[in-house]
Order: C-alpha cells, then structure tokens, then sequence
C-alpha cells in the first residue's frame, strides 16, 4: 500500500505568526514532525506542502527536496486541508508520476508523538484494511460539565446531561478527544467524504497520553516545551 504522509505547513496563522518556524526548544515546530517522518519512510512517503519559500528550503535541509510550492488560494485561515491534500495529490500524479492509496495526515502543530504508536497505527490499518483511522486520547473535561455561552445566557453542551454525575473515575473510560496527532484514510475515502471522518468507516486509535498537545498559541508552545523536558529526563 502506497502512504502519502501529508504535512501541512502554510506560513500564515493567527494564533502566532510564522507558527510553523517558531521556536520550540530551540528548533523550528516543524521539525519535530518533520524528524518523525524520517523514521517512517519505509512505510510514509512524505510530503510537504507549503506556500513558503522558507518553511520549503528549511525542509530541503532536513532531507526533504521537493518544488512544490502550495498555491495561495489554498492556504488561507478558512482553506479547508482536503483542498490542499487534493492539489498534492494531483500534482505529485502529474509532475512525479506517484499515486497513493492512501493519506496519512501529520500536521506540525502536534509534536507530540509516540513513534512506536505511529507504526502501530499504520499496520493497523494496512493489516485490518481499514478505510479511516484517527488518533483519540482521553478526555479530562467531563462532557456534562461543559457549557456553551452566548448573549449573556448559557446552555450545556450535551443535551439533558445526569443530574448526578458519577464522578471522573467512570467517564473518562468511554469519553474520548479527536487530538489530531494523525489522520489516515483511503485516498478513494477522502476523496468521497471531503475529508477523513465518517462515523460508520472511521475507527479510532486510542493514544496513551493523557494531555494532548495542539500548538496554537504561545502558551501551547510553552505547554509543549514543558512535556518534553519531562520526557527527556
């Protein structure tokens, strides 16, 4: 099976600027994604795809030479990723003479990431044939107790919520969190759905951690940094 593993990496954001090249440990975000694609060659040919000449050049030096350059109408704040994986995928069919089966989507905004979990998930997927596989942690919120807020007045999220709630120790073995640490699917899936989630074909991988990392902010980036200083020692 042919693995397409897409990495996003547009240079705009609006949490902070240039986020793909900010400084995470004293490296670039991207490069933590970037390392784990290394490690996955075998089994992921990876791809970058960005609109920047310097998010490309940098990645050129990690190892990773290509010309692509992402148009800019599909890197905007509201570009959906599907349009941007659809053009990669019809130019590296173009102009590389590739064709994938499917796409495994990791995105630099997670760095967090357990290789050996990564590898389990994508023989999971080729052994059990699966259509769509999505990385799911934990959740640490308890659903009933969260709310949505608008015009002075509030509501709870999930209708007609337990008046008694049973406390943390049973909720959190059947609530779980789509934390975007990876998305894999069939590329005749994705182009069907418009994206990688379908609640009758779309199975889960449970990771072990317990706090998942979405860099989107500053504060992120430090929440981020403080993980892996834990997990180095």
């Amino acid at each position: 099976m042919n693995i397409l593993g897409f990495i996003p990496a547009r240079s705009g954001s609006l949490g902070i600027k240039n986020k793909n090249m900010a400084l995470l440990n004293k490296r670039p975000l991207i490069y933590y994604t970037l390392d784990i694609a290394k490690k996955i060659k075998r089994d992921v040919f990876p791809f970058v795809s960005t609109d920047s000449e310097k998010i490309r050049k940098y990645c050129e030096k990690m190892g990773f030479k290509t010309n692509y350059i992402r148009p800019k109408i599909l890197s905007g704040d509201r570009s959906p990723i599907f349009n941007a994986i659809k053009h990669g995928l019809y130019w590296l069919k173009k102009k590389e003479k590739k064709i994938f089966d499917a796409v495994l989507l990791i995105q630099p905004t997670s760095p967090l990431r357990e290789i050996t979990e990564l590898r389990l998930a994508i023989k999971k997927f080729k052994k059990q044939n699966l259509k769509s596989l999505i990385s799911v942690t934990r959740m640490k919120e308890h659903p009933y107790e969260c709310i949505k807020f608008n015009n002075g007045k509030w509501n709870y999220m999930v209708k007609n919520p337990r008046k008694n709630n049973s406390g943390r120790q049973v909720y959190k073995k059947n609530f779980y969190f789509i934390d975007g640490s990876f998305y894999l699917a069939k590329v005749d899936f994705l182009l069907k759905n418009k994206g990688f989630i379908n609640r009758k074909n779309t199975k889960i991988f449970i990771l072990k951690k317990n706090w998942p990392i979405d860099v989107d902010t500053k504060d992120d980036l430090l929440v981020a940094s403080s993980f892996m200083k834990k997990i180095r020692k």
